[in-house]
């Protein structure tokens, strides 16, 4: 669990996509560290304080939002697609793998509800260097990961603008992303309904954290022609949304929950390392069949 003086931590901050996305929107930030003295007997040691680093990020975050107004979505009010979204509630954790990844990115997953009471979903994936609060090894890896992940790495590299493999519109790879996302680490034979602990390559969640993101995908489902009843976290899915992460900062203390803490002994050995369980799928089409590594959004 997170300790009291976690009350404000970023448990994720990208730096570089920050100052792209107030570049973007015409916003000055200033880049005012403050320096703080510590003393280290037999010689005194200069540093650059946590807490004004907070600050600073805290402030910057501050400035975004207030720049970008009602460009933030909050509510998911209007109809797709919006820009940037924001909200506060529980934030889960994955790592994000995939047929040639080598387990550089997160993944951030978080359900809310539109206005009239109908699930929204984000899925959000970054980069693992950007991650405070876990730790390597705090995943286990076993079970099925999915065929789709180098149409999910395409549709962030290019925002939203390319797509050419055979999840070919936008409902289709949407609900792709949303499979990795709450599927992602499935054994064979083991009920994971409710316990998302139980499944591979999940890190823990945050029950109480604001977050912003950057937004590459929007998609309503057609409720004709999907019926996900029986999906493990897709029965209801109505409204999509995929993106990048700005921040993730959590707002309470002791509400960050690790699943595995870097699980030992009798744990990691009931459940072992095994290779993942790919996904089968249509083969995809003959020019984009190369093998490509799945890269970690920056």
């Amino acid at each position: 669990m997170a300790q009291g003086g976690d009350v404000g931590r970023y448990l994720y901050w990208s730096d570089r996509r920050v100052r792209a996305v107030a570049d973007e929107i015409g916003l000055a930030l200033e880049r005012g560290w403050r320096w703080s003295f510590t003393l280290s007997l037999p010689m005194t040691q200069l540093q650059i304080g946590e807490g004004n680093r907070a600050r600073n990020r805290l402030r910057t975050a501050q400035q975004i939002l207030r720049k970008l107004g009602p460009l933030a979505a909050t509510a998911f009010d209007r109809s797709p697609p919006v820009a940037y979204a924001q909200g506060t509630g529980r934030v889960e954790f994955a790592e994000f793998v995939g047929n040639y990844a080598a387990n550089e990115a997160v993944l951030c997953h978080i359900r809310t509800r539109c206005q009239e009471g109908r699930p929204v979903d984000v899925v959000l994936f970054g980069s693992m260097e950007h991650v405070e609060g876990f730790r390597p090894g705090d995943a286990i890896d076993a079970g099925w990961v999915s065929s789709a992940a180098p149409a999910i790495e395409e549709l962030l590299r290019s925002r939203g603008t390319e797509n050419t493999w055979q999840w070919d519109d936008d409902q289709s790879r949407a609900v792709e992303a949303l499979k990795t996302a709450v599927q992602q680490g499935q054994i064979p034979g083991q009920e994971h309904e409710g316990r998302p602990r139980t499944r591979g390559y999940t890190l823990g969640h945050h029950r109480q954290a604001h977050w912003c993101a950057e937004i590459y995908a929007d998609v309503v489902l057609d409720d004709r022609r999907w019926n996900l009843d029986g999906e493990l976290g897709l029965a209801d899915a109505h409204r999509i949304v995929i993106g990048a992460p700005l921040w993730v900062r959590a707002l309470q203390p002791d509400t960050l929950v690790r699943y595995q803490g870097g699980a030992t002994g009798r744990l990691r050995h009931l459940l072992g390392r095994r290779a993942p369980i790919v996904a089968q799928s249509p083969p995809a089409p003959a020019v984009t069949r190369s093998l490509h590594r799945v890269r970690a959004p920056e």
